[in-house]
Parts: structure tokens; C-alpha cells; sequence
């Protein structure tokens, strides 16, 4: 009973997570966490390891090693907060692991787990075909999918990118294609079918070009067990001969028909599936992942830094309005950059170990696979080894692995290709650590996320509401919800620039020049505990630089040489970590006239001159960052206007 309440929490919280939890806002994923938590604590109680049951014990450690490196490089990384998530998703998928390695082992749970991601699958089909119309829509009330450029014109289900739609549905895919192939029961095979064409018309929709390349390996690996499969299990090769050609030929048809609706379909996208690996914004993140990982090869700069680092290595051609991004759309280079080159070798010795594992499974297996329960748990294997097959190729264009709904369906082909032979009970005795071990590893799982859960998720629920209210510009509420948050969790730097960024808007407001001083205070003291939490934020960097140049104005003149020294050592930060950004250089270009006004104003027209024409050189030089156009909202122009102005009466000075 315990083991069936475990495994119906497990459905509910990923079930959550994969429906509203992969969209626009990540803290809806919270109550899918807790209740996946909940199934790992009561796994706890569930496994108590009566059957001995063999499994590929260097798969077990690949994965164990990689786990305890990531987790501890986790706990080092300069990025408390956002470290803490990453530290969940590992948690979570560690968990998944041990789960379907050593409690729901049996095929009833594996088919279960396998027929619940189909539905899935055939509900983001279903989502998609809506979204064909309504292009905007996404499954929360309220919350509408966002993008750039094309990106709302090709549909995503219930994620809120169509290549992560496609990262999924391509296993969905593969996996019931096995099913198709090697299960003898027609009714069976012909649900595995209509879910097989509904996932693959769903692929056909994202338009992923990641998928366009990633699914036909798949589909080919599991074509390719199955005729090694029928070649070698006939009992008479002459009278099957026939039989072998003609699913050889209605293979080749199918994969002739499917190439040509991905091309009629995705003409567009097809044509630059060539350039889909030196695809402009792509190509930028991984040169930028490649130079960040100069900085510490062996061990990486630690978890999360990319999204920070990459404005420090980011292209000098790179557009303005190109996205800076949270990951690097490669999970390799990813993990070059964050965990060093160890890091990356044992994501590969992974990925090796269990793709050799189930190989020699398969050989091993091969001829032994009769009744219907071995074609099952053969069809499982097959459509694991080539749905991780797929995604290893997948990986190096997109990120999935960082994604639950997408990550969680991979490691539950990792945890069959290394347990495969765990359905045949062995008669060696099982030592105490391997009866043990894995039960208090996964209710330690479980605890662990429920306490991070208890600690970061009400404050991020705190945050959402704020930005809602300000949606609906009511700052005021924002405000207080985000003094909630910030108390809730200090660690969180998000509350405390919210906060920050809300203060200083009230400088623009009409009100008593003493209220806007306590105002500016307020955002300074709120930039810095965020800056004290992440000191690669250069927004907050540029903020409170900004609110130190306000303070200057207003303080008193023993006081606010202090401010202006402090305003330029927060700006020349910001440019050091943004230096291929604009709006630093602008600032600082902003900061010298500023300066040189009030210079003037004390009668030092020497050095006011001097920073008036410093400033007129950075104004000039700040348009060069504008790669293909100014963009909105740009004061270089006012900027020039008013140095010009003041350099002009300096001079009859």
C-alpha cells in the first residue's frame, strides 16, 4: 500500500510540474516539488528491499559520483540563491533515479510511469493544436506565454518555448515507437501507435530544429534493434525474409513521408537546419560559455554562474536586443562553464556507462525475449537507450536537462537501461549498505527538499503577487509583499532589487526633496544586501551607482565627494561585468556630466572641464554597442546635447 501511495504522489507531482510548472513563471513548480518530496519520504517507509535484484553497479556509481560533485560545487557557488534551486533539481532527479532503481522496479510501475508521459504528450499536442489560433495562450489563467521575434508563432503545449515542447515530445515519440514495434498485443500496439503519430505530429508543430535532427536517430536506433531482433530470433531466416524486407521498406516509406511533412510544414525552418549549429544568438552563448570556462577549467566558476558570467565573455557583435540568457542552449558547454572539465567528464562517463550498459543488455537478452513480459521490458530497454541517445544529440543545441518535465522522463531511461535485469530476481544475498542505503539516501531526498521547499517557496509566492500587483500598478501592495519576501528569505536577491527599483521610481515623483533623499537612501541600502548576495548583478551594480549620484546632489559638500566616489566605483564595476553592454557606458557617461555640473557649480571650472569632455567621449562612443539599431529609450543623444551645452559655457568661462 505504501509503495502504491508513493507512486501516486510521484504521478501527481510531476503531473503538476509538466502542466503548470514548465510555462512562464518557475514558482508555480513549487506544490508539484512537495508533493515528489512527499512520494521520496514515503519511499522511505516503502523500501524495504525483501526481493534481491541485480543492476549494473558502475551505472549506480557514474550516477552517485555525479550527483555528490554537482551538489557539493553547488554549496561553493557564488550564487547562494539561484545554487539553492540548482541544488533542488539535482535532488529531485537523484531521487527519480533511486526510486525507479530500487522501488518501483516492477513492470506495472514502469509501464504506468511510460502510458502517464504518453497522455502527457498527446495533452501538449492537444495544446498546441490550440495555440495554432491563440498563440498567447497558456495553460495558467493570467499568465500569458512570452517570447521574441517567431518565437509565439510556433506552439509549445505547456511549456513556453517550442523547442523544449519538441525536447519532450521526441521521447515520447521514440518511446512508444518501441512499444509499437516490440509488444505482440494488437490492441496495445495500436494505442502505442496513436500515441506514437500524436507525439510526432506534435514535434512536426514545435518546428524544433533540435528535434528535426534528434528524432530520426532515435526512431533509426529503435528500427535498428528491431530488425537485429527479428534476424535473430526467426526460427527459419528464409520464410522470414520476406517479412524483414517488407519492415524494412515500410520503415524507409515512413521515414520518407515524415521528412516530407517536417519540410512542407517547416519549409522555413528546415532550410536553416544547416545553420541551426552557427545559429547567431546560439553561437554567441557557447563562445561565451567556452571563454567562461578559461577562467577555471578544472572545477568550473560554479552553479547558475552562467547567467551572470556570460555578459563578461559576451560577444562584441552580439545585438543589443539579443537575450541574455539564464542557460547556454547546450548542456555540455553548460556544464564545461559551471563545473569545470571535471564536471563535464562525468556527465559523458555517465551518459557512456549506461548507453554501454544497456548495449550489452540487449546482446545478453536478445535471444530470450518470448513471452509478453519480456517483449515489454525488452521495448522499455530499446526505447531507453535511444530515447538518451536522442537527447545526448539534442543536448548539444538546447537545454532539457535543466528543465523537470524534460529532465525527469531522462532519468527514468537512465534508471532502466542500469536496472533492466532488476525485473529477474538474483540469488546473492544483498550486503547491509545496498538493503540500506538507498532507502535512507531517498527519504534524505525527500526531507531535504520539503525544508528548502518550506524555506524558498513562500517567498518566491510573496515575489510573483508583488509583480502581479505592480502589472496592475499597484506599487504599494508590491511594496509590502516584497518587504514580506525579503524577511521570508533574505537570501533572495530578487525581493531586495524589486524593492530597490520600486523606491527609486519614487524619485521621479513630485514630492519634497527630504522624502526623495530618504527614498534614494532606501534603493542604495536595498542594491547593496542584493549586491551582498550576488555581486554579478550589474543592474543592481548600475541602480545603486544611479542612487549614489542622487545622494551626492542632495548631501552636503564635506559629504559628497564620498557619494561621487562611490557612484563611480559601483559604475566601473558594472562595466567590468557588463562590458559589452550599453547602459553601463551610458551611465558612467551620465555620471561625468553630472559631475562636471557640479564641479562647476563649486567654481572648480578646470576639472569641471575635464570630466564635461570626458563625458562627451563616452556619449560618442556609447552608439558602437548598438548592433543592429538604437534601441528604445537610449539618452545618448540628450546626453551629447547637454555636455556640448555645458562645454560650450565652460569655455567662455
Amino acid at each position: 500500500m505504501t509503495k502504491i501511495v508513493t507512486f501516486v504522489l510521484m504521478i501527481a507531482g510531476y503531473f503538476w510540474i509538466a502542466v503548470f510548472g514548465t510555462g512562464v513563471k518557475d514558482v508555480f513548480q513549487w506544490p508539484g516539488l512537495i508533493l515528489i518530496a512527499a512520494a521520496f519520504s514515503s519511499a522511505f517507509l516503502a523500501l524495504n528491499y525483501k526481493k534481491n535484484h541485480s543492476g549494473s553497479s558502475l551505472c549506480r556509481f557514474s550516477v552517485f559520483v555525479l550527483f555528490i560533485y554537482m551538489i557539493s560545487r553547488a554549496f561553493s557557488s557564488p550564487i547562494i540563491y539561484e545554487a539553492r534551486l540548482e541544488m533542488i533539481l539535482f535532488l529531485v532527479l537523484f531521487g527519480f533515479y533511486i526510486l525507479f532503481s530500487y522501488l518501483l522496479v516492477d513492470d506495472k510501475y514502469r509501464m504506468a510511469f511510460v502510458i502517464a508521459l504518453l497522455i502527457l504528450a498527446c495533452a501538449n499536442t492537444g495544446i498546441a493544436i490550440y495555440q495554432l489560433d491563440n498563440p498567447k495562450f497558456h495553460i495558467l489563467p493570467g499568465y500569458d506565454r512570452v517570447g521574441r521575434g517567431d518565437q509565439l508563432e510556433r506552439p509549445s503545449g505547456f511549456y513556453n518555448a517550442s523547442p523544449h515542447l519538441g525536447g519532450f515530445l521526441h521521447l515520447a515519440s521514440i518511446m512508444s515507437a518501441a512499444l509499437f514495434i516490440f509488444l505482440k498485443n494488437k490492441i496495445g500496439r495500436l494505442i502505442f501507435f496513436l500515441f506514437f503519430v500524436t507525439s510526432t505530429l506534435g514535434v512536426v508543430l514545435s518546428q524544433s530544429r533540435g528535434s528535426i535532427i534528434a528524432l530520426p536517430l532515435g526512431l533509426g536506433i529503435v528500427f535498428l534493434f528491431y530488425l537485429t531482433f527479428k534476424i535473430r530470433t526467426v526460427l527459419n531466416f528464409k520464410l522470414a525474409t520476406p517479412k524483414i524486407v517488407f519492415t524494412i521498406l515500410v520503415g524507409l516509406c515512413f521515414t520518407v513521408a515524415l521528412g516530407a511533412i517536417f519540410i512542407k510544414d517547416n519549409n522555413g525552418r528546415i532550410k536553416s537546419v544547416d545553420n541551426f549549429f552557427e545559429d547567431s544568438a546560439r553561437a554567441n552563448f557557447r563562445a561565451a560559455a567556452v571563454d567562461q570556462w578559461t577562467e577555471s577549467p578544472v572545477i568550473g566558476t560554479g552553479s547558475r554562474t552562467f547567467q551572470f558570467k556570460y555578459l563578461q565573455y559576451r560577444p562584441e557583435h552580439a545585438p543589443f536586443h539579443q537575450m541574455d540568457p539564464k542557460f547556454t542552449h547546450n548542456d555540455y558547454f553548460q556544464q564545461l562553464a559551471e563545473y569545470g572539465l571535471i564536471g563535464l567528464g562525468l556527465v559523458v562517463f555517465c551518459l557512456f556507462v549506461h548507453l554501454y550498459n544497456g548495449i550489452q543488455m540487449v546482446r545478453v537478452t536478445l535471444n530470450s525475449v518470448s513471452n509478453s513480459a519480456s517483449r515489454l521490458r525488452f521495448a522499455l530497454l530499446i526505447g531507453s537507450i535511444a530515447a538518451l541517445a536522442a537527447h545526448s544529440l539534442h543536448a548539444v543545441v538546447d537545454f532539457h536537462i535543466r528543465l523537470f518535465a524534460t529532465a525527469i522522463p531522462i532519468v527514468f531511461c537512465l534508471s532502466i537501461i542500469s536496472n533492466f535485469s532488476m525485473s529477474i530476481p538474483s540469488p546473492k544475498r544483498k550486503n547491509f549498505s545496498l538493503r540500506v542505503l538507498p532507502r535512507w539516501v531517498i527519504g534524505i531526498t525527500g526531507v531535504t527538499i520539503i525544508v528548502l521547499g518550506v524555506l524558498i517557496a513562500p517567498s518566491s509566492w510573496k515575489i510573483q503577487q508583488a509583480k502581479d500587483y505592480l502589472k496592475n500598478g499597484d506599487s504599494a501592495t508590491a511594496i509590502n509583499f516584497l518587504h514580506e519576501a525579503s524577511e521570508m528569505t533574505p537570501e533572495n536577491p530578487e525581493s531586495f532589487r524589486e524593492l530597490a527599483r520600486l523606491r527609486y521610481e519614487k524619485l521621479g515623483e513630485d514630492i519634497p526633496a527630504i522624502v526623495k533623499v530618504g527614498y534614494a537612501e532606501n534603493a542604495l541600502n536595498a542594491y547593496e544586501k542584493a549586491l551582498d548576495l550576488n555581486n554579478l548583478d550589474w543592474k543592481s551594480l548600475l541602480g545603486a551607482g544611479v542612487c549614489e549620484i542622487f545622494l551626492a546632489w542632495h548631501s552636503t559638500t564635506s559629504t559628497s565627494d564620498e557619494y561621487w566616489d562611490r557612484a563611480k566605483t559601483f559604475l566601473d564595476r558594472a562595466i567590468s561585468i557588463a562590458p559589452t553592454k550599453y547602459e553601463p557606458r551610458e551611465e558612467y557617461a551620465y555620471f561625468q556630466l553630472n559631475l562636471a555640473y557640479y564641479l562647476a557649480g563649486k567654481g572648480d571650472l578646470e576639472g569641471a572641464y575635464r570630466e564635461a569632455v570626458g563625458a562627451a567621449k563616452k556619449f560618442k562612443a556609447v552608439p558602437d554597442y548598438f548592433v543592429d539599431g538604437a534601441p528604445r529609450g537610449h539618452r545618448v543623444a540628450e546626453g551629447v546635447r547637454s555636455t556640448e551645452e555645458l562645454l560650450k559655457r565652460l569655455k567662455k568661462t
